[in-house]
């Protein structure tokens, strides 16, 4: 029978707490400390998972810009977006320009949207049919938005 050299290393849940206490200079005394710990990395474990963005769900995507235009539609299964950059061609060297977002009344409480100029701002409105809205208003049709979102 041949060997492979290899060995697994999988220690149990028991074993990572007590190494996380010995770390920590303490000694697990009792079952009910075991016990507390085990819930303790379970609620941890349940909670990272609910906040944490699933990598498999982030997509790129582009759009490109029409002069004058602040809103452009996505599709319905977009949940979020979490980056924007507008990305220019100049003598062929593409620059990517970051975006800042900002929030519902922020984007509301621009006086002036029609404004054109190379966009800064975005704001993602959640409607049942979602839109990227920018600001200021491109000044081209030229640029692209190049976007993560979430689907």
């Amino acid at each position: 029978m041949a060997l492979s050299g290899s060995t697994n290393f999988e220690p149990n849940v028991t074993e990572f707490i007590e190494e996380a206490y010995e770390r920590c200079g303490a000694e697990l005394r009792t079952g009910y400390d075991l016990k507390t710990a085990i819930r303790s990395v379970n609620l941890m474990l349940a909670e990272w998972a609910n906040r944490g963005l699933n990598q498999w769900t982030i997509e790129e995507a582009t759009q490109t810009v029409t002069e004058g235009t602040t809103s452009y539609s996505l599709n319905s299964n977009v949940i979020d977006i979490l980056d924007v950059v507008v990305r220019r061609t100049v003598n062929q060297t593409q620059t990517d320009i970051s975006m800042n977002r900002v929030s519902r009344s922020e984007y509301i409480n621009i006086p002036n949207k029609t404004t054109k100029a190379r966009p800064s701002q975005f704001f993602f409105d959640k409607l049942s049919t979602p839109a990227l809205k920018v600001w200021p208003a491109p000044e081209n049709s030229t640029d692209v938005l190049v976007f993560n979102k979430i689907i």
